[in-house]
Formats: C-alpha cells, structure tokens, sequence
C-alpha cells in the first residue's frame, strides 16, 4: 500500500471513529429495487445487529423505522425539495429515538435513482432541547412562585431588561427596557440610597455582592428582597453588565435566625451521632473516608488505606460475618445493612453498618460507600426497651389489657400476644377488622362503628366499653380505647389502641350500681378534680338531668358559686381525715336543679376507695318539705304574736270604750232618773203624759247611743273576720245606688280609677260601710258654692294597696279640729244631720283589719281621705 493510499485509509478510520463517537451513520437508497444499503452505525441506530437482511421476515419493527425512511425520501423526490428532517422513531424500550436524515440525488442511470445520505442519533440533543424548554418554563413558573425574578443591566445603555415575574412586580410592559429610577422607585425610602450606593459600587469593584433591602409593594405590604448578581465582561475584558436576580426572602429571613440555631445544633448533633463515611474500591481494595472516620481509625487524613485497616477494631468473632457481609454485597449489588462488635480501649462497642453500591452503565461494580455508626448506646436502649417490653407484656398479663394496630390501607391489625388470651385465640391467627367485628355482640356493634366512624372525622380520640362472645359461647365486657397515629390529606390510614378485659370490673359496677340505685336519697360519687363519675335515679328526678348530661361534669355545676368559699374549709377537713361527715356551712346549703330552681338540701360526705384512688359519695337530702313546715310555724308564732298584740290594743280600746260608755250614758240614764222621781211625785194626768213623751225623747237617744256603741265594740272585738276578694268598682256602684237620690239633687260628680288595683282580700261588709260612710260624707259636707265632685282611686306604693276618696266640699280645720276628727259624735260643721259617728266608726273597722285611715284638708277647698291596707 502506498504512503498516499496508507493516509487516505488512515483518514478512512480516523472518519468512521468519529462518526461512531457522534452517532451518524451512512446509507444508500435504490428507488427501483426499495433496497437499502446501511453501514454499522445506522444498524446501531435502528437497533438492529449489524449486517442483518433488512427484508428478513421477523423484523418487522425494523421495517416499520425503514418504511418511515422512505416515505421522507419519496416525498423528498416528488416535491423536489432537500431531504434534511428530523425524524421521530419508536424505539424497544418503548422510550423514543430522535434521528437527523439527509440525503441527496445521485446521478441516474437508466431510469434507476439512488439517493445517499447520512442518519445521525440526535436523541440526546432532542431530550436537552425538550429538558431546556421544559426548564425555562418550570424556571417561569418558579420565578412567580417564589417571588423569584432576573434582570440584565445594560451599562452601555444604562438600560435594565426584566423578566417576567419582576415586570409585573414594577408594572412595567413584558420586554421593555427600564431605567435604574423605575427598577429601584419602589425601594423602601430608608434602604434606597444604600441600594442605589450599592449598584455604584458594583460598577466600580466590577463586581456585585449581595444585597437586602426592603421593597414596598402595591398594597402596601412590605418585603424583605435578595438581591444576587454577577458581572458580565466583552472580549475586551471591559465590564459591559450585570446579570442580577431578586427573590422575595421575606419568610427566609424571618427564619433565618432560627434556621441558624437549628443548624448550630445540628452540628453539635452530627459528633455526638459518632458516624462515619467510607469509599471501597474493591478491585484495589482500597479505602477512604470522612475526617471524623479517620480520626475513628486514628489514621491520617484524607489518605487510603486497606480495608483490614478499616476492619482492624472488628470482634474477633465478628470479622468472619463482616467479610461475608461485604462480600455478599459486591456479588449482589445490594448494600443490606448490617451490625458487628468492635474492640476499642478494652470495651466492646457496637456498630451498625448501610451503604450503597455505585455501578457503571454495565452493572459492574465500581465501588461501595458505606456509613459505620456507633450504636452502642442505642443497643443498650433497645436492650433496655426489650426488658420493658417483656415487663409490658407481663403487666398486659395482669391487668387483662392488650394493644393493636390497625392499618386501614391493607385492612390488617396487629395485636399483642395477650389480646390472643383474651379473646381465647391462636397467636399464629391472622388478624383483620372482620375477625376482631365477628367477636363483638350484636347489640354492641351498631355503638362500636359509631364510635370509629367518629374517631375516622374528629381524628382525636374515642373510647366505648362493649361485648365480645367468645367461641365457647362466654361473654366478656371490654374497653376499647383508639388514637391516630398516621393521616395523610385523604384521611386516616392508621390507628392504633389498647383492648382491656373489664369483666370483673364491669361486674363490681354492676354490683354498686345496683346498691347505688337502692339508695333511699340522690347520690352522687364524685373523683378527682370534683368531676360526678356516677349517680342514681333519685339524683336524676332530684335535678332533671338525665345521668349521661351529669357524669363527666364538675359538682359546680350543681352549685351555687356563692357558696363556693365556705365549701373550701369543709372540703380541705374530708381530705384531711376522709370519713362520713355531715356538710356544715354555717347557712341553709342550697343546690341548682336543671331548670335553674335553687333546692335546699343536706349533704353527707362518705370516702370510697378502689383501685383509683379515693372517691367521694355525696347523699342529698331534699329538705324542701321541712322548710316548708319550718316556714309554716315561723308564720304561726308570727301570727300568734300579731294577734297577741291586737288583743293587747282591743283590750286598751275596750278600756277607753269604758270610759266613753260611763261619760256618754251617764247624762241619759241621770235624766232618766230624775224624771222617774217627777213621775212619782206628779198626780196631774196630763203633765203625766207631756213628762213621759220627754222619757220617749230621752230613751231614743239613749237607745241610739247603744247601738251605735254596741256596733263599735262588736267591731273592735270580731277577732274572726271573714275575708274574701272583694272589688273597688262594684262596691263604688252598690254605693252610688244607695245614694241615688243625694246624688241626683246635688248633681254630684264621682270619678274613679282602679287601673292599678281593683280588688283586695277584705271583709265585705267593712268595705261598704266605709264607701258608704266616706261617700256619704262627701255628699253631706258639700260646699253650697259648687258642685260637688268626688274623686275614688286606688294605687300600689312598697307592695301596700292605698284608696283615696278626694272631695271638693267644705273641708276641715285640721289645726283645730285635727286630733279628733275620727272621735266619736266630734262634729265640725253646724250641719242638722251632724252626729260624729261616721268617721268614728270607718276608722274602727280600717284598724280592725289591721290598716290605718289618714286625712288631708283645707276649708272651703275640700278633704282627702287615703286608707292603707294591710
């Protein structure tokens, strides 16, 4: 071969290396014949092994790439235009390969037309265009997500070009150029001169450090912006730019300081973690690792060494299972963690061992990074965690209680071994939601999935006391308590609890329960924090709570708040030395019912004791008939003691009543005695009868004198006055009948208002004799100068009922006559029909039912009259 032709096959070679390396293949396509002629690239491209036939039967999916070839090419003939497409095609993976084909004409002859070309493997360069694409936009999207935006300063132009996210933020058109002026006018008036400062001494330095200032948005709202930048030079090495980017690092910077801490301890936490990294090239089986490895190993820094180096600490009996271990690795591929002793300083260390496998494109092995970790103080942990298991088990054991957990995703629950015992089952069973549901009686599962139903929305937690019925038939009563422990944003998808055998527990209940309920007085057990844990149906009819609105609840509830303090003493004393004791307050001790009504009540104290802690039972007593009583005989004396002293008053009223009965009847019966003795002495028939007409004058008014004394002291001594309700206005109208014809010969006017009050408990009689004898009054003492008007009302002051009769007549000189206007036969007026008896007789009967008659007058203007009930 010559040396011409010797170069040319070396350039040959040099060709097709390149060509292989840049993936472009050459090919060759006869019009006529459909055949093609493919080198070993396009082979490699079309992923076909090379010289295989490419009308061989079985290939189809490589014909499928060369139909699509050909239908470029024909179109390429017919439409006469070049062939340089980029070409899409499926590839065995099913991924997509991107390829480049052009081609050109060669000379024809005879009709048959080849065309040539070359095939390159763009499908790298296709997914960086894609990945580029799909970053500029991920890159817009993240710009406005994390308030993120760039911009270039132009210092040839002293002009800024911004993106997007930072145009909006200014309000300037996508695109435009800005000044410095508009980029920075919304600064924070104090960071504004720094900033502006700060560009100048970019342009400078040529070079941009980083900057924070406050920016002020439209709303108002202020925000913390980072601001980064790098310079940009020409060819010249002249600084022609910035290009910059401002983020929003408000929320950044409010934690930073935080974040600083955090990181400060986490430092610290990396020593105390004792771990290590190390790198194992097995071909060389050499090591490096982590500075505070290799000051573990006590080795220069940043070195490599041998593995039996990194292994020189391995237990002697571990370093068998630790070679296997690496082994086993290498073969595999697969880092599975692993745990070996070492012996350091006489003492025996425990480590735990993970790591990756680092593989070529190939599959083989490169290297292996592992983390060694000093878990001996965690190995005593779990050493010490598995003791307290055991004692957990063992405790489970003893109180009848077991855990579980139930996975809603994969409907399997695990239970502890003593939740087997208690539902009698084979440890090796196992468990799902169904089987655990079977177990619960029928009457309880209806309260049971209400209760998880509830647990799946509130995501707390719920408890409920059920049945089980046991293959054998036997029933036991359990309490279910449950938790979450895992949720994500579509609900619960774990929860976990414990499951206590409380049969005999429940049975006790029962037991008290029924004692409770014999109890012959409302009883309350109360617990810690003074909450009812329990009470009977007499506390239920007692308060009108039904038993599920009371238990759980304070004893305050029940109480008045006033008595608060004073309960104080008397609790700290029960505390002190628990044992049945009466509560003493001082007072009446009241109670609050459910309607607010307060009850009064006694209280006893009883300790109970269970397995708890100290319980209080509290007996009620209702006490409210007693007070009734207590109250009826209080009255009673009261009463007792009133009419002790009205028989005390009418004994002084009946003493007076003596003395006007001697001085009123002594005039008359002397008269009488001395006509009798005339009578005697006279024998005259005629001056007879004119001295026994004189008798008939004398004895009417004696007679008239009794009865009206008589009527007064039947009054003074009636100590059993019928009462009843009794009406104002009817009373006024039977009065106005009586006095038909004064009223109609005076023309007299009567006016009454009993709007506030128009009946009374009184006696009947008493309250017609008064209107009769006040109305009557009024009509007798009228005034000649006017017609007589007569005003009657009624009216409430302090709860006291008080009637007024108000006239317009002559009225009464009080300053003479006023101490004995309500004497008897006292008269003011020089009236024929004037006796002074009337009001004499009104003030009586007032005072007789326990009220009392003032008057108010002025002469020739008229009287007012005001009675005061009782």
């Amino acid at each position: 071969m010559s040396i011409e032709n010797h170069q040319l096959y070396n350039t040959d070679i040099a060709v097709a290396d390149l060509n292989a390396i840049a993936r472009i293949g050459y090919w060759k396509f006869n019009i006529k014949t459909q055949e093609f002629q493919l080198d070993k690239v396009t082979y490699e491209i079309l992923e076909l092994p090379h010289g295989t036939p490419h009308k061989k039967k079985g290939v189809a999916f490589f014909q499928d790439k060369l139909q699509s070839i050909k239908q470029l090419i024909t179109t390429s003939l017919k439409e006469n235009i070049p062939l340089n497409n980029v070409l899409k095609l499926s590839s065995i993976d099913t991924s997509d390969i991107w390829v480049l084909l052009i081609g050109k004409r060669n000379s024809e002859h005879k009709g048959n037309i080849e065309i040539s070309g070359l095939l390159q493997d763009i499908t790298d360069r296709k997914k960086s265009e894609n990945e580029l694409s799909r970053k500029n936009e991920l890159l817009d999207f993240t710009e406005n997500k994390a308030g993120l935006g760039h911009w270039k300063w132009d210092l040839t132009m002293n002009l800024i070009t911004c993106s997007e996210n930072i145009s909006r933020i200014i309000g300037t058109p996508i695109g435009t150029p800005v000044t410095i002026q508009k980029l920075t006018e919304g600064i924070h008036p104090e960071d504004l001169e720094y900033a502006l400062q700060h560009l100048k001494n970019s342009v400078k330095n040529k070079f941009f450090k980083t900057l924070f200032h406050r920016f002020i948005l439209n709303n108002g709202s202020e925000r913390v912006i980072q601001v980064l930048g790098e310079p940009i030079f020409d060819d010249t090495d002249e600084l022609t730019g910035f290009m910059c980017s401002s983020q929003d690092v408000t929320a950044r910077k409010y934690f930073e300081n935080e974040l600083l801490k955090k990181n400060q301890l986490f430092l610290v936490a990396q020593k105390k973690i004792k771990f290590g990294y190390w790198q194992w090239d097995h071909k060389t089986n050499l090591v490096n690792c982590s500075e505070n490895m290799s000051r573990f190993l006590n080795i220069e820094e940043n070195t490599k060494f041998p593995l039996n180096i990194l292994l020189k600490d391995v237990h002697p009996e571990d370093i068998d299972y630790v070679h296997a271990c690496l082994n086993e690795t290498v073969k595999t591929k697969l880092f599975i963690a692993f745990s070996h002793r070492i012996v350091r300083n006489d003492a025996i260390r425990y480590i735990k061992v993970n790591g990756k496998v680092n593989t070529d494109k190939n599959g083989n092995v490169l290297d292996v990074l592992g983390i060694s970790q000093d878990v001996t103080d965690q190995k005593a942990v779990e050493n010490k965690l598995l003791s307290k298991n055991q004692l957990l088990t063992f405790a489970e054991q003893i109180s009848k209680i077991g855990h579980w957990q139930w996975n809603l995703i994969t409907n399997t629950i695990d239970w502890s071994p003593n939740l087997y015992r208690i539902f009698e089952l084979d440890v090796n069973l196992k468990i799902e939601f169904q089987t655990y549901f079977h177990y619960i009686h029928p009457d309880d599962r209806d309260n049971v999935m209400a209760k998880i139903n509830k647990l799946r929305e509130t995501k707390t937690h719920e408890s409920v006391t059920h049945r089980i019925i046991l293959a054998n038939g036997n029933i036991k009563t359990i309490y279910l308590s449950a938790t979450v422990t895992n949720i994500e944003s579509g609900g619960v998808i774990e929860m976990v609890g414990t499951l206590q055998d409380v049969s005999e527990h429940r049975a006790e209940e029962i037991k008290f329960k029924g004692l409770l309920e014999s109890a012959p007085n409302a009883t309350l057990i109360i617990g810690k924090g003074n909450i009812i844990q329990m009470i009977n149906k007499e506390a239920v009819n007692l308060f009108g709570y039904t038993s599920e609105e009371l238990v759980g609840k304070s004893l305050n509830l029940l109480i008045p708040s006033r008595f608060d303090e004073k309960r104080k003493p008397a609790r700290k004393k029960f505390q002190k030395n628990p044992k049945v004791l009466k509560l003493d307050l001082g007072e009446d001790f009241y109670m609050i019912d459910k309607s607010g009504k307060e009850i009064p009540v006694e209280a006893t104290l009883g300790p109970l004791q269970n397995k708890g802690g100290l319980l209080i039972s509290m007996a009620i007593r209702n006490i409210t008939d007693e007070k009734l009583y207590q109250y009826k005989i209080l009255n009673a004396k009261e009463e007792l003691e009133l009419l002790t002293k009205e028989l005390t008053d009418q004994n002084h009223q009946l003493a007076d009543f003596t003395q006007i009965t001697s001085h009123n009847l002594r005039a008359p019966v002397s008269n009488l005695n001395s006509l009798l003795e005339i009578y005697k002495i006279m024998d005259d028939e005629e001056d007879r009868k004119e001295l026994f007409l004189k008798f008939e004058t004398v004895i009417s008014h004696l007679t008239s004198t009794l009865n009206t004394l008589i009527e007064a002291l039947n009054a003074k001594n009636n100590t059993a006055i019928d009462r009843r309700e009794v009406s104002f206005s009817s009373t006024l109208i039977k009065t106005e009948e009586i006095f038909t014809a004064e009223i109609l010969s005076t023309k007299a006017v009567i006016k009454s208002d009993f709007s506030e009050v128009d009946s009374i408990f009184y006696h009947k009689i008493y309250l017609e004799s008064i209107f009769q004898n006040l109305v009557g009054n009024a009509l007798k003492y009228k005034s000649d100068d006017r017609t007589p008007e007569i005003e009657i009302f009624s009216k409430i002051n302090k709860n006291k009922v008080t009637l007024c009769f108000k006239d317009n007549g002559l009225g009464i000189d009080l300053k003479r006559h006023g101490h004995k206007v309500f004497g008897l036969n006292k008269v003011f007026h020089n009236h024929p029909e004037a006796k002074g008896i009337g009001l004499f007789m009104t003030k009586t009967q007032i005072e007789a039912m326990g009220g009392k008659i003032v008057v108010e007058s002025k002469v020739n203007e008229g009287t007012t009259f005001s009675i005061h009930f009782n």
